[in-house]
C-alpha cells in the first residue's frame, strides 16, 4: 500500500491562464484540463485546440508584452 506523502496534487493551470503551447509554439488561454491534456483557446479568436499537459507552461512576461499585456502578477 502506498502511503500519502503530504505533497500537493497538481491540478493544472487555472482556467483563464495565459499559457504557451510549446508543441505548437502558440500562446493560448487555458479553458479545460483533464489531467493529460489542455484545451486552449486562441487569443483574440474563437479557435480551440488540445495539447499534451507536458507541452504547456505559463506565458513569460515577454510573451505577455507581445499581446500588449503587463507582467504576470499575483494581485
Amino acid at each position: 500500500m502506498t502511503e500519502p506523502t503530504g505533497a500537493a496534487l497538481w491540478t493544472g493551470y487555472r482556467s483563464g491562464a495565459l499559457v504557451m503551447d510549446k508543441a505548437n509554439a502558440r500562446l493560448g488561454v487555458s479553458i479545460a484540463f483533464d489531467g493529460a491534456k489542455y484545451t486552449l483557446a486562441g487569443v483574440g479568436s474563437a479557435e480551440r485546440w488540445t495539447t499534451p499537459a507536458t507541452a504547456v507552461r505559463l506565458a513569460t512576461d515577454e510573451e505577455r508584452r507581445t499581446l500588449g499585456l503587463g507582467p504576470w502578477s499575483v494581485d
